[in-house]
């Protein structure tokens, strides 16, 4: 049985800061560094791109799934829940009207989905402390959530064989 993580009452900022630099490259096409690492994001031809890398939604929605996937991880490690495996998905509907500037409606997400797959021995209880602690830790998905948009979770937790 596993106890619950008790919720810090810490009042000391820990802050730690995130950088990436982007140059165009022309086309709608955008070149990144973040830390050693990098990667063009840019449009695909129906939207006049190159289609060299994925676009910045794309790599919003695999932020998501990389994010959460983190913090399953992290947090069933302080739970001591085994997750043997982790799947996730997202996926989101925009009104390009927001974009375009032909509408007064946002530009972000209407809404969003996100799914998760989990393969794990844990008890319903075991995940339902999991599914509760990832959501409120999870700074991707309470960003998207804090900008006002209609997330959709559909978890799937399958019995570790």
């Amino acid at each position: 049985m596993t106890t619950t993580a008790a919720q810090t009452t810490d009042p000391t900022p820990r802050l730690a800061e995130f950088a990436a630099t982007g140059r165009s490259t022309g086309s709608l096409s955008t070149a990144v560094n973040a830390r050693t690492f990098d990667f063009v994001v840019a449009e695909p031809p129906s939207f006049g791109g190159t289609d060299e890398g994925a676009n910045p939604i794309e790599y919003l929605l695999g932020s998501l799934n990389g994010c959460v996937t983190v913090v399953i991880e992290t947090v069933a490690a302080e739970l001591g829940i085994t997750v043997l495996s982790v799947r996730t998905s997202a996926s989101g509907t925009l009104d390009l009207r927001g974009f375009a500037g032909t509408a007064d409606v946002s530009p972000h997400f209407q809404q969003l989905t996100l799914r998760l797959e989990l393969t794990t021995p844990a008890t319903p209880a075991e995940v339902a402390e999991l599914k509760e602690q990832v959501l409120r830790r999870c700074p991707v998905y309470n960003l998207i959530k804090d900008a006002g948009v209609d997330i959709r979770e559909e978890w799937t937790v399958r019995a570790a064989a």
